[in-house]
């Protein structure tokens, strides 16, 4: 018997209360600019099949009929799920899987015409081992030709993902083909010997007509995400959006993708006045944060995200450990970022580069508000803007951006010692120097190279980038300004590493050389330092720079140390470790010491972490703006009488719920770069930190009060008192998205302007009741016994309570 949908609305936001019986993790649908890709049942009803090995089905369909469809060809084929390897869970796979459940006649007995064929859905199951060859579902071109994202990618033809064999699964729109991964290791084993039973059962029944394949261990599938089309067409990022009820109210049926990437800078702090900063041009140490796999729940992201991340908040370390009045005397100021949803269309990086490169205007003035307004006096308040609503405006206050050092897959170097530079020369003359200067910085250990794939043009003549912040520096700044990425891989990325895939983890299926992440890192902070001590004129070349680097970085990062140890653990084994609930915990109270709301801490980053970007809404890193107790996504008050003002009442404020992760990064960007202040003081130099709980415990430190800016105040950060505040958050959204003003937050829509370029990712609203059940069928024939019996059963008790009444009655005791 199966079981109905529970709640047939989908009137909520994504969760993940699933029904399911078995611990899985499902493959989800996902709306772009143009229609949907991934997974889903057709509508709200269930999705039922019994389960049946995919070799045996392709095995009988190869037997039966050679090259044609061996049970599309028979017309008694019942309801059926694949259960397939993960090594078999490939393009190939399903598309075969699709064709062999094609071509039923109308009056199929199992109602097959009424869905397109037998076929139900795909369980995917986990390994035994990491044994075989396994394919990365991202196309060969990483969104690139044929994505979402080929418009945002600086040549999108280029097929970085050829090693992996990338089969574009992740592009593929599989509407009506719900699939679930299964991960536990005793339910696979029973699953998968189920299914191979099943498999010879099923087909015996298909060729003799009988009906004896049951009791059958069937898949019900509760996964409906939406609707193929809306009003006749195609459903897209933007229909669900502009969703209206029948009633025409506006009622969403979706949520884009992002959160906020958390950027900072070394030295001294910002100032956070409106066009205070000094000017300095800024070069970015940069990298995503996020990753993707088919499986949105199981993003391990080992070599896709973690690596990244850590090398660049090692590299933070190392030059957090430089005097504040050193880096101060530079050139060019060196700024670190760390961007999400890079995965789904560089959200991040694009409109964070896009800000800061002039293309932000608020429209209640640039100068901004208070964030807090009851502090609006204090100049260490940040400014903020209500519309288009921005929590934090202190980006204004950056110089020009001198080129961007990115790193990418560093944790996998194919078993090798190589480093490669992709762009350089191919980026422009700063570029260039960059890529020379890395070149420099080999070490012992470790060669850094220039890449094949940045000294052969393509066909339109640009130079190939990887997918990465780099790439959109070049596009949103028409290859004015360029830079290079550090990486793991030259022409190709190195094979199996599992790009973009559930498998790309730190068990039994590929090695991250925890070396070579330490080692990147200090190439990262060296190559920083030099280009920071290049001056414009470029009157330092690229040997004296590196030698001027490793002087004011001479110790190399270590991977044994204590620190890299306790940010691997949490990076690439558990999320949610004592580390950074630790930072984050701080963050939260400095936070709600400062609004006077305590969010708590956001989204938790999980165990084994999971670096998928999620959607974005209040409870997921959406700002917003309170205004007499009322919130809002962006705040326009000259439009509508209802419209509360900003300033009416003292408590108005701006409030902020990043993730886990991100805050985090906020607080180890803080504590690693507010040390340079600390370490100006020579007669507390050695001293150790004042240990506190939040920044108002820090109230009384006096080692900060010989920094060179007057903005180095004591801060709380890891639960020590280091020197000003220099992390901020900014908002990682589509560019063509914008939180809709006067309006509760999550609502959103596209902006007037729209350049119709970039990918446009939402994720829409899940029942919630989705989920997988397994369970056994007694069948036609034992449910028709067992329904005759219960029947006679019950006209039993009848006869007997009706002949006990007449007796009582009689008897007169009734």
């Amino acid at each position: 018997m199966t079981t109905s949908n529970r709640n047939t609305t989908l009137s909520q936001p994504f969760n993940n209360k699933h029904f399911a019986n078995i611990p899985h993790a499902a493959c989800v649908t996902l709306f772009t600019r143009n229609g949907r890709v991934g997974c889903g049942t057709f509508d709200r009803n269930v999705q039922t099949g019994r389960l049946v090995s995919w070799t045996a089905v392709a095995s009988h369909n190869n037997a039966a009929n050679g090259a044609g469809r061996g049970l599309a060809g028979l017309s008694t084929v019942p309801p059926y799920v694949a259960v397939v390897d993960e090594a078999d869970y490939t393009a190939e796979t399903v598309a075969q899987l699709i064709n062999y459940s094609q071509g039923f006649a109308a009056g199929d007995q199992y109602g097959n015409v009424d869905i397109g064929g037998p076929l139900r859905g795909i369980l995917v199951l986990a390994s035994a081992n990491g044994g075989g060859s396994y394919a990365s579902p991202e196309p060969l071109a990483p969104q690139g030709d044929n994505t979402p994202s080929e418009a945002l990618t600086v040549s999108p033809s280029y097929e970085w993902n050829v090693n992996n064999n990338g089969d574009g699964l992740t592009t593929q729109d599989m509407y009506g083909l719900p699939t679930a991964y299964v991960y536990d290791s005793a339910t696979v084993e029973y699953l998968r010997e189920v299914a191979s039973d099943q498999a010879s059962l099923d087909l015996a029944v298909q060729q003799d007509g009988s009906d004896n394949a049951y009791p059958s261990i069937l898949a019900e599938f509760n996964y409906y995400m939406g609707p193929a089309t809306h009003d006749g067409s195609t459903a897209t990022s933007k229909t669900c959006l502009e969703w209206k009820d029948v009633d025409g109210s506006w009622n969403p049926r979706c949520l884009p993708l992002g959160g906020n990437s958390v950027w900072s800078v070394a030295g001294s702090p910002l100032p956070l006045g409106y066009n205070a900063g000094d000017g300095r041009p800024v070069v970015w140490i940069a990298a995503g944060m996020d990753s993707t796999s088919m499986f949105h729940d199981m993003v391990p992201g080992a070599n896709t995200a973690a690596s990244n991340i850590l090398a660049v908040l090692l590299a933070a370390q190392v030059i957090g450990g430089v005097k504040d009045e050193v880096l101060d005397q530079l050139y060019g100021r060196i700024g670190f970022a760390l961007f999400q949803g890079e995965a789904y269309g560089y959200l991040g990086s694009r409109r964070f580069l896009k800000d800061v490169m002039g293309g932000f205007e608020c429209q209640k003035g640039n100068e901004g508000v208070a964030s807090v307004y009851k502090r609006k006096e204090e100049e260490t308040t940040t400014r903020a803007c209500l519309h288009p609503l921005r929590a934090d405006l202190t980006f204004q206050n950056l110089g020009t951006v001198r080129g961007m050092i990115a790193v990418d897959q560093v944790g996998n170097l194919g078993g090798g010692k190589n480093f490669y530079v992709q762009g350089g020369e191919s980026t422009g003359g700063f570029g260039g120097f960059l890529g020379q200067v890395m070149v420099e910085l080999s070490t012992e250990n470790y060669s850094v190279q220039a890449s094949a794939a940045s000294q052969n043009a393509q066909d339109d003549g640009s130079y190939p980038l990887p997918p990465t912040p780099l790439a959109s520096l070049v596009k949103v700044s028409d290859s004015a300004y360029g830079g290079v990425v550090l990486t793991g891989y030259d022409d190709a990325f190195v094979a199996n590493s599992y790009y973009h895939s559930h498998l790309d983890s730190t068990s039994k299926f590929q090695s991250i050389d925890s070396d070579a992440i330490a080692t990147a890192a200090t190439i990262l902070a060296r190559t920083a330092v030099a280009a920071a001590y290049q001056t414009e004129a470029g009157d330092v070349d690229a040997e004296t720079a590196a030698t001027y680097a490793k002087e004011l970085i001479p110790d190399a990062v270590s991977s044994s140390s204590e620190g890299f140890q306790k940010l691997y653990s949490c990076l690439f084994q558990d999320g949610n470790c004592e580390t950074f609930l630790s930072y984050a915990t701080v963050e939260e109270k400095n936070d709600a010491a400062r609004t006077g709301v305590d969010l708590g801490i956001g989204q938790p980053l999980k165990s084994p972490p999971n670096y998928y970007v999620s959607i974005y809404d209040l409870d997921n890193g959406q700002a917003a703006v309170r205004a007499s107790g009322k919130l809002y996504g962006s705040l326009d008050d000259e439009d509508g009488d209802d419209v509360k003002s900003y300033g009416d009442d003292e408590n108005d404020v701006f409030i902020l719920r990043p993730s886990l992760l991100e805050t985090s990064i906020f607080g180890i960007f803080n504590d690693y770069l507010g040390r340079g202040a600390f370490s100006n003081d020579e007669e507390n130099s050695s001293a150790e930190l004042v240990k506190c709980q939040s920044t108002t415990d820090c109230s009384s430190v006096s080692y900060c009060s010989t920094a060179t800016s007057s903005l180095a105040l004591p801060t709380c950060a890891g639960g020590q008192c280091i020197c000003g505040s220099r992390s901020h958050y900014h908002p990682a959204l589509d560019e063509a998205i914008i939180p809709t003003k006067n309006k509760y937050p999550n609502y959103f829509e596209i902006q007037e302007g729209d350049a119709g370029v970039s990918a446009l990712y939402t994720e829409p609203f899940w029942d919630s009741g989705v989920g997988v059940r397994i369970y056994n069928d007694a069948g036609k024939t034992p449910g028709t016994w067992a329904m005759s019996m219960g029947a006679v059963a019950a006209l039993v008790c009848f006869m007997a309570v009706y002949r006990l009444k007449k007796t009582l009655v009689k008897e007169k005791v009734y």
